[in-house]
């Protein structure tokens, strides 16, 4: 089963403000994902792939013209 969410179901208003700010994948990785994997997980409801959560968050970011 497909599941579909939004990057505000797992990273918070700052941390996509953050996000933008960025403009690069690895930095998203290590900078707001990584050491908020814990609460991501939780919020999530299951273990994730950081990789993968900062390609999702990179691709919304260029989809809406933040980067």
């Amino acid at each position: 089963m497909t599941q579909t969410m939004t990057i505000d179901a797992f990273l918070t208003e700052d941390e996509i403000r953050r996000a933008a700010q960025l403009e690069d994948r690895i930095a998203v990785r290590d900078q707001l994902i990584i050491p908020n994997m814990d609460r991501i997980n939780a919020a999530l409801g299951q273990n994730n792939d950081p990789d993968y959560l900062a390609y999702a968050v990179e691709y919304v970011m260029i989809a809406t013209g933040h980067w």
